[in-house]
């Protein structure tokens, strides 16, 4: 499955459209749990809302732009769509729901192979800005699989598909492109956290964070070309849960 509507240009709702931002902007509002103050450089205050107003504007932008490109790409959020246009949404549903389990699982167990790694050079480092779980389940899970897997991965596929031929990039293996390098940006925008726990990370610390983070990216990814959004979002949110609730235990 990769979409219910691939490439025959019909574009899902207004009301889906919303029901996506609204997603993500969830995600976003569930930020305000976290000491966002803390990750500011030194002598830089700003309002809560603020740094929050950025990535709700980046929310809305992106969902435009996967609403544009999912018609031309097949990439599809099929009980969301279902839920917003009228339709079954329990069928889409449970074709994601078991790979999504596994894929959440699967990414969680290398998130923790990617923090016992780690734990060595952050030994030491003040941990003061630390996200609580629901906004990682809720970020992680909605607001980042908008950005990253539906408007980036879906915008890139759709270029791809449209001037990739030359290259022979066509059809999944457009998708496929799209979606490692979606997975490299998920990977890289994890560093400027680690910048701020650790000012001068080891060369070995930046690969693995951004390598263990392209990977579980691709997994998402995966999902989003077989089963559709929703199932990378419930694998997304799953690992969150896993992992967190394992590490104390290793």
């Amino acid at each position: 499955m990769a979409g219910s509507y691939p490439g025959n240009g019909v574009r899902r709702s207004g009301t889906f459209l919303g029901l996506l931002c609204a997603a993500g902007l969830v995600g976003v509002a569930s930020l305000a749990l976290a000491p966002l103050e803390l990750a500011l450089p030194d002598g830089i205050e700003a309002p809560r809302a603020a740094l929050l107003l950025q990535p709700a504007l980046l929310v809305v932008l992106l969902a435009v732009l996967g609403w544009v490109a999912a018609p031309r790409t097949g990439l599809d959020a099929p009980v969301l769509g279902a839920l917003a246009d009228g339709g079954d949404w329990r069928r889409p549903l449970k074709a994601a729901l078991a790979p999504a389990l596994l894929a959440g699982a699967l990414s969680a167990a290398v998130m923790l192979v990617y923090a016992l790694l780690a734990d060595a050079d952050l030994q030491g480092v003040d941990r003061a800005f630390d996200v609580p779980l629901v906004s990682r389940v809720l970020y992680g899970g909605l607001t980042e699989e908008v950005l990253l897997r539906w408007g980036v991965m879906g915008g890139l596929a759709w270029l791809l598909l449209r001037f990739g031929r030359p290259l022979g990039l066509m059809g999944e293996r457009a998708l496929w492109v799209a979606n490692a390098w979606a997975a490299l940006l998920f990977g890289l925008g994890h560093l400027p956290t680690l910048y701020g726990l650790l000012p001068d990370p080891s060369t070995w610390l930046v690969m693995l964070v951004v390598g263990a983070n392209a990977l579980i990216g691709m997994v998402f990814g995966w999902l989003f070309i077989r089963r559709g959004l929703e199932a990378a979002m419930i694998a997304h949110a799953l690992a969150h849960v896993i992992a967190l609730s394992l590490a104390p235990l290793l």
